[in-house]
């Protein structure tokens, strides 16, 4: 069973409000393996997503966001 813990960052077209960020963080969540899901200030359209590679997959988070009707793509790992 890999455990490894990896990340990946998100990038959205459009910067998510304070609610739309809290609703996404809750979908996120969802997915088994999540370890922390972020994003900073000063790069608003940047999330950052830490979980665990042996419980989920990147296109699995994004394919969360997506979903929501959220333009977004994987942008680093």
């Amino acid at each position: 069973m890999n455990k490894s813990i990896t990340d990946i960052i998100i990038h959205t077209s459009d910067s998510l409000t304070g609610y739309q960020f809290d609703e996404l963080s809750k979908n996120v969540y969802l997915n088994e393996g999540i370890v922390s899901f972020s994003r900073n200030a000063k790069t608003p359209q940047c999330l950052m997503v830490v979980y665990n590679a042996g419980k989920t997959q990147a296109s699995s988070i994004l394919n969360t966001v997506r979903n929501l009707g959220i333009k977004a793509s994987l942008v680093g790992i």
